[in-house]
């Protein structure tokens, strides 16, 4: 029996801004989302004109039962591309599909709009960064959020390949600096993260570095029904500091050398 959905709060107004800036989209969630509600929503702001195409590996029968439409949803498989009566005017959702060789067809045509919705949870970091390389809009949806990018996947350079490095090999240093400011979960770290350093952590990064660090008695959690938030563990915040403080004063050290040398150098 066909049930409708329950409504994601904003995720509409996130939809339209991800699709009026681009006409292919990438979608990645974490887990507790509800991904066929936003499917739904995406597909029930098509236009009268376009068809309503589903590319998946599933069951086509298991992803007809999640929605309640107005018209005909076209569920396939991207083996079956070829046997589409028409390439034009598609509202299109592309279901955990690595592989889009079959697929450019329809999302090189400006006609369609296409949404490319992955578990991020299931996607290596190397995976996650070629699909953001593949499209210009990225929108990331955890249980108490969704963001629009707002276009940084074209950006390039050594300061980005940098930034993007020091992130990564420093993030135990990103995650106590954040924590102790405020107790967070992981999907609220990888927010802040890509927000403001355009860097996509997975939840196979953040959380066994979290668990680290409650083990090294750095951080400790509150366990609700939904998520688990961190904080800095009761008598650790002086020692959290002085790890801070280590971390400025060996960057400093260390852009004083390059700043002197490279100066040398001219």
């Amino acid at each position: 029996m066909n049930t409708k959905p329950p409504i994601v709060p904003g995720i509409d107004a996130i939809l339209e801004g991800a699709i009026c800036k681009s006409r292919h989209a990438l979608f990645l969630y974490t887990s507790l989302v509800n991904r066929y509600a936003i499917q739904a929503s995406f597909l029930a702001s098509s236009r009268k004109d376009e068809q309503l195409l589903y590319i998946t590996e599933k069951d086509p029968s298991m992803v007809m039962d999640q929605f309640y439409l107005g018209h005909e949803l076209l569920v396939i498989h991207p083996e079956n591309i070829g046997s589409l009566k028409t390439t034009d005017s598609l509202r299109m959702i592309i279901d955990g599909i690595e592989s889009h060789e079959k697929l450019d067809i329809l999302t090189g045509n400006e006609n369609n709009t296409a949404l490319c919705m992955y578990d991020l949870s299931r996607l290596p970091a190397q995976k996650v960064r070629e699909l953001a390389a593949g499209h210009s809009r990225l929108i990331l949806n955890t249980p108490d959020m969704a963001i629009l990018s707002s276009g940084l996947f074209d950006r390039s350079g050594t300061a980005d390949d940098t930034i993007d490095r020091l992130v990564k090999e420093y993030l135990d240093i990103v995650i106590l600096a954040l924590v102790a400011g405020k107790p967070m979960c992981g999907t609220d770290i990888m927010d802040i993260v890509h927000r403001n350093f355009n860097v996509l952590l997975s939840p196979g990064t953040i959380y066994p570095l979290l668990h680290r660090l409650k083990k090294e008695g750095l951080l400790e959690c509150d366990c609700n029904i939904k998520k688990k938030v961190y904080k800095p563990a009761k008598g650790s915040e002086a020692h959290i500091r002085d790890i801070l403080d280590g971390h400025l004063l060996a960057n400093e050290f260390l852009s004083g050398f390059v700043r002197s040398t490279s100066s040398e150098a001219r």
